[in-house]
């Protein structure tokens, strides 16, 4: 006990290492987008896709614990108390972070699958380090990993969404804010690229009256050029945000 209190790390040692640990997380990263663009047929590579995945949900905690206890070593009285007084601030996000390492560990959630949890069903939107964001019918909620696993939650079986996507529509023909979101909604009813088991929401951007803030689930990623390029032919301008 009394030669690892006595353990010092220089601060060079210190940088050194949280560079060889960021950058063993970038080459992680840098394989799994490799990889998932390659073409899934063997069991092989499906296997080596979802080690890496998993992988990479476990080494992030790692390498941030490791960089810590380092940081430690550095001067134990003072970086330990340091270190317990912030994550005594930050409790509630690190009990998200770690829960929601726990969440997809257990289950492959990402953006496009459909679950339900505490009578909310719908496609999860974003997913995030802290929770994630469901769009149901009735408008986008946000869902903390903590409250996933208190909570409960179920993966619902189908075909699975393919992208959620926020754009912003204007037209300077039509300043009236009512007449433009009826209007385009309208237009929007006859397009074959939207899954309307997830009505479009929308929301005036701002002060301006001539624009919308427009969330819409697309059948297919490959569809979000198809219906920019349809609502630049109504003449509608279209933004992508998100």
């Amino acid at each position: 006990m009394e030669a690892i209190t006595s353990y010092r790390v220089s601060w060079l040692g210190l940088l050194l290492m949280g560079l060889a640990l960021l950058s063993f997380y970038f080459v992680l990263r840098l394989a799994r987008r490799l990889l998932s663009g390659a073409s899934a047929s063997g069991r092989a590579l499906v296997a080596v896709q979802k080690a890496l995945r998993a992988l990479l949900l476990v080494y992030e905690p790692v390498a941030a614990m490791t960089w810590c206890a380092f940081f430690v070593f550095i001067n134990p009285p003072l970086h330990a108390l340091l270190l317990g007084l912030l994550a005594m601030g930050l409790f509630p996000h690190l009990r998200n972070y770690l829960s929601g390492r726990l969440v997809r560990l257990g289950h492959p959630i990402s953006a496009g699958r459909k679950l339900r949890s505490n009578g909310i069903q719908g496609v999860a939107a974003r997913v995030g380090n802290l929770g994630l964001y469901l769009q149901a019918d009735d408008g986008l909620h946000y869902l903390s990993y903590s409250q996933l696993l208190s909570d409960g939650y179920t993966l619902l079986s189908g075909e699975e969404v393919s992208a959620v996507y926020q754009l912003s529509v204007c037209k300077e023909e039509e300043p009236q804010s009512a007449r433009f979101a009826t209007q385009l909604m309208d237009l929007l009813a006859t397009t074959p690229y939207l899954d309307w088991n997830h009505k479009p929401e929308w929301l005036p951007a701002g002060t301006d009256s001539s624009s919308l803030q427009l969330r819409v689930v697309l059948k297919k990623k490959s569809h979000l050029h198809d219906l920019v390029l349809l609502l630049k032919e109504w003449g509608f301008s279209c933004t992508i945000i998100d």
